[in-house]
């Protein structure tokens, strides 16, 4: 072989064996690395195996230490995506009345009022806000500034009393606006228990919305004493119900129990039962 060729070759066999020692160091490398990675999660799920977890216990999962926060968390959403709905804003006025913030109760008053300002339920909401903003003996001046101008628009100066009087007279073929009337109005005077109760109980053809999930409703009110110690009136109501629905088997078996029913037992009646006129 010729000296230059012989170079050549040599040449040639220098650099193959650089190229496979670099070669070899980066498989060295990676190699370590993985090796590095292994011990690590070996390490990990060695650590994690020692940690003993927590028992998963459906009651306590069920309690929180904050619940009106939790409310609140929940609430939030609803504000955002079902806001036309004045379930929505009743809710919140449930939220803010147990949390005593006077403005954003009345922030639900108002939202709830463009959407129906004759629903029942915000009638009630109306009569328990102007109680609790009247019997405050100490409001913040830039808050009650803002309250007696809010509330010019749904009170026109009348007092608690007289504006459940009106809805009452204003809404007596209904019973949902009856009920929450009656409600309002023994919340109001404890002496007019019994004139509070007839508004819900002596009802006629001539009364609209007497369904079985409002009697329902009702007999809640009463079994939570929202109208008073009402026994004896309670169980001939709920007499009333099982005769104006005697295939509504959620009045039989409360009557039987001796106990009102809940809204979640209405699920218990019959499909077949008579449609109302």
């Amino acid at each position: 072989m010729a000296p230059a060729e012989l170079k050549k070759y040599r040449n040639k066999q220098r650099k193959a064996r650089k190229r496979a020692e670099v070669e070899k160091e980066k498989q060295t490398a990676a190699q370590e690395k993985r090796e590095q990675h292994i011990k690590s999660r070996q390490q990990q799920d060695g650590e994690a195996d020692g940690v003993k977890e927590e028992e998963l216990v459906p009651e306590k999962l069920a309690k929180t230490e904050d619940s009106l926060g939790q409310a609140i968390r929940f609430l939030r959403p609803l504000q955002n995506l079902a806001s036309e709905r004045i379930e929505t804003h009743l809710l919140a006025f449930e939220i803010y009345i147990r949390k005593d913030k006077l403005l954003l109760m009345l922030q639900s008053i108002k939202r709830a009022w463009l959407i129906d300002p004759n629903h029942p339920k915000l009638h009630s909401n109306l009569i328990r806000f102007c109680n609790i903003v009247s019997s405050r003996k100490e409001i913040p001046a830039p808050v009650k500034t803002v309250l007696e101008q809010e509330m010019e628009r749904f009170y026109k100066q009348k007092s608690a009393h007289e504006l459940n009087e009106e809805f009452l007279a204003q809404f007596s073929n209904s019973m949902p606006h009856l009920l929450q009337g009656a409600r309002m109005k023994y919340c109001l005077d404890k002496q007019s228990q019994e004139k509070a109760i007839s508004y819900v109980t002596n009802f006629n053809n001539q009364i609209k919305g007497v369904t079985i999930q409002n009697c329902i409703e009702v007999l809640e009110a009463m079994r939570n004493g929202d109208l008073g110690s009402c026994d004896k009136e309670m169980a001939s109501f709920l007499t009333k119900c099982q005769e104006l629905f005697p295939y509504a088997t959620v009045f039989r078996q409360a009557h039987e129990n001796n106990v009102g029913p809940t809204t979640n037992s209405v699920a218990n009646h019959v499909d077949s039962l008579p449609k109302e006129e």
